[in-house]
């Protein structure tokens, strides 16, 4: 929770006007290569993580609201996620409508792919893989190798409204 938070007198009483509300957990499986549920995912193996929703719950309401998957704006995956520290390994933009991505997804816009890859480099100040680039888009994972029993994958999702939740497998 944030500081600002915690002062007294600068968060209303009213129950409406609550400062965040998400408690929830994205809604995800971890897949082979061809897209099946793993249910007994082991050591050796590759997986991907697929995403399928998200669910938060609403305590003024006490209800749990399912989130289309086209309410997810972005997720990333944590694929050796230490209980504590999240560190990044991959992320995926995706939403929206489901055409608004066709043309990158064709490859017809070279050019903007091209323009968008040069800004992301320099925002961040890396060199982006091109494969990696090109997956960048969608709601599965790129291969994670499964190494050890006891692993812990942590998928974190954002909406395009904001919220946040997370969701550890462990292997």
């Amino acid at each position: 929770m944030h500081d600002d938070l915690m002062q007294a007198g600068l968060i209303k009483s009213d129950k409406k006007a609550a400062s965040f509300v998400t408690i929830g957990e994205p809604d995800i499986a971890l897949v082979d290569a061809e897209g099946k549920d793993l249910i007994k995912p082991q050591p050796g193996q590759s997986a991907h993580i697929e995403v399928r929703g998200m669910d938060l719950y609403d305590p003024i309401r006490d209800e749990v609201k399912a989130r289309n998957i086209n309410d997810i704006a972005y997720w990333m995956v944590d694929d050796d996620y230490d209980g504590s520290n999240f560190v990044v390994q991959q992320v995926f933009f995706c939403g929206g409508e489901e055409t608004e991505f066709d043309k990158w997804k064709r490859g017809l816009s070279d050019l903007a792919k091209l323009s968008t890859k040069k800004r992301a480099e320099h925002t961040l100040r890396i060199e982006l893989d091109e494969e990696a680039f090109d997956e960048l888009y969608g709601f599965r994972s790129r291969p994670i190798k499964l190494t050890r029993p006891g692993q812990q994958i942590a998928v974190r999702v954002i909406s395009q409204f904001g919220e946040e939740s997370t969701r550890v497998v462990k292997i």
